[in-house]
């Protein structure tokens, strides 16, 4: 291979990182980013985390912005992931091409979604995703296409919210459909699904949960979800989640300082 067709090559050979680990049965690690800077994305990739999710269903961020994020999740060696609102082809096709190499796509409640959603993530012959050569996943060039294009088939890592009460009932036959990478589960759609919407902690929500989880790993496939304490992380962590996500970057600011303040009010009280 001439020297060139060696760099362009070079320039999309790089790991999944989290693919890698959930497929040898271990477990990753991240947080939420509402906040539209590629500053605050570089300095939680420092602090050591497997992944930062990118929401763009409630975030400000365009695709520009998300590009730029991603630059700089990377750069710090944590992996980024662009949460989706729909499972739009289109949509879906603009984050892959900004080099994104993981999704998790919102509001699936069937496994027809669900297989819609991962067929336009993936090139022919497993999916109809569009193809363009002159893109960040490929280098920006055509040469050895091919295998770049199942490099990058194999890299991606798909992800789906299971959302609603459907989605639960329909878990079973989401779980199997080819391609799919994460279920990440609502758990207060777990909580309305067996009559106790909120409350997150009653056995019977605790039941369902661990029954889902158990259901996912069955087929082959992760289940993730979110905590927001050291309790419920535990929780997650005991219960087989092997993708747990912690919080999100704004609100961990806010009560960071929040914390700092009430330190400082104290301090003046002090005083008088």
């Amino acid at each position: 291979m001439p020297v060139e067709d060696k760099k362009c090559w070079q320039a999309i050979v790089t790991e999944n990182k989290i693919k890698t680990k959930l497929k040898a049965g271990g477990r990753v690690f991240g947080t939420w980013s509402m906040l539209a800077s590629p500053s605050v994305m570089n300095a939680i990739g420092h602090a050591g985390l497997d992944f930062v999710i990118i929401d763009m269903e409630h975030g400000p961020m365009s695709f520009e912005t998300a590009e730029s994020q991603i630059y700089a999740t990377e750069s710090s060696g944590c992996t980024p992931i662009i949460r989706l609102g729909e499972g739009n082809e289109l949509t879906i096709l603009h984050a892959l091409e900004i080099g994104v190499k993981a999704l998790l796509v919102s509001h699936v409640s069937t496994a027809q979604e669900a297989l819609r959603i991962v067929q336009a993530t993936k090139y022919f012959p497993e999916g109809n995703r569009g193809l363009s050569p002159f893109t960040r996943n490929h280098g920006y060039s055509d040469i050895e296409l091919a295998p770049k294009l199942r490099y990058a088939n194999d890299q991606l890592f798909v992800g789906i919210l299971v959302e609603g009460e459907e989605g639960i009932r329909n878990l079973e036959e989401i779980a199997q459909v080819p391609g799919l990478d994460l279920i990440y589960l609502g758990l207060y759609d777990i909580s309305q699904a067996v009559g106790i919407p909120g409350e997150l902690t009653h056995p019977k929500v605790l039941k369902l949960v661990k029954e889902c989880v158990k259901l996912i790993e069955a087929h082959r496939r992760v289940a993730g979800s979110i905590a927001w304490d050291k309790n419920y992380l535990q929780f997650l962590f005991e219960s087989g989640f092997r993708f747990i996500s912690y919080r999100v970057d704004c609100a961990i600011l806010r009560d960071g300082f929040d914390t700092a303040r009430h330190w400082y009010e104290e301090l003046l009280k002090g005083q008088r």
